[in-house]
């Protein structure tokens, strides 16, 4: 009996300290990982994770889900520069400009890290 409760009570303990994940394994392309709040560099984009927040969203198939967003903001140097927005989910393909960024995952919510797949797209 005393075992079964000691159980429980360390199953409850490590369960409250998860850290939500949502991963969408991809392939090619180079792998940068970009803590929430930091900026990476890929050639002349520049990616931003402004944060991470659990929301709602609807699939390709055009089901309403639950789970996690990152607000991405992208920025390519040039004359004009190009910035934009994002709100993406692990396993979203974001194209701007000559670059394809594709969402492999997105883990935490608070102080959070999202790893990216970057390539640049044929002209």
């Amino acid at each position: 009996m005393k075992k079964d409760i000691l159980f429980s009570a360390l199953m409850l303990v490590g369960l409250g300290g998860c850290v939500p994940v949502e991963k969408v394994p991809g392939s090619g392309g180079e792998v940068i990982q970009i803590k929430q709040g930091n900026v990476g560099t890929f050639d002349t984009l520049k990616l931003g994770v402004a944060n991470i927040i659990k929301a709602e969203y609807v699939d390709k198939a055009g089901v309403k889900k639950q789970g996690l967003i990152a607000v991405l903001s992208l920025f390519i140097d040039g004359n004009p520069p190009q910035e934009k927005d994002y709100k993406a989910r692990a396993g979203q393909t974001i194209i701007m400009g000559k670059y394809s960024v594709y969402v492999e995952e997105i883990r935490g919510t608070d102080k959070g890290l999202v790893t990216l797949r970057l390539e640049k797209t044929s002209p």
